[in-house]
């Protein structure tokens, strides 16, 4: 039996800004990296759909990582949620329309979510400015750039 889960709801498309998620994370405390080449772990060494990834995101407080693959369109997270171990790190509680899958990597995803809008804000000569909420979610406010 298999315990690799594929988490395809939210895409990575923009490389640079999870790059920059995953150092803001490490910024703010998490023990965290990015590595490019490598193979996560899982329960078993050798887990169905848990082989080499072009990025691993390692997690050294888990006892498992988050690979991520490239398909069509960008790369989809793989990894394995045995024991919680992913959530206790990377989870965040699901908000209303948000699938719980998606919850056990939410501070990934709110992380990469708000660099690659700002990155994108930027690219368009626009200015964005974080605001961070009492619930720990952020809003982006963007303006045209002067």
């Amino acid at each position: 039996m298999s315990h690799t889960t594929t988490v395809s709801d939210i895409m990575i498309t923009d490389v640079a800004a999870l790059r920059s998620a995953v150092e803001e994370l490490k910024r703010r405390g998490m023990n965290i990296q990015l590595r490019e080449n490598a193979t996560p772990r899982a329960y078993s060494q050798g887990q169905t759909g848990m082989g080499q990834a072009p990025f691993v995101v390692n997690i050294p407080d888990s006892k498992y990582d988050v690979g991520l693959y490239k398909v069509e369109g960008g790369y989809e997270a793989r990894t394995d949620f045995y024991m919680g171990e992913v959530e206790k790190v990377l989870g965040v509680t699901p908000k209303k329309g948000e699938s719980a899958t998606q919850a056990k990597m939410g501070k990934l995803y709110q992380m990469y979510g708000v660099h690659a809008a700002e990155q994108q804000a930027f690219r368009q000569g626009y200015s964005p400015r974080r605001v961070e909420m009492a619930d720990g979610t952020m809003q982006l406010q963007i303006t045209v750039a002067a």
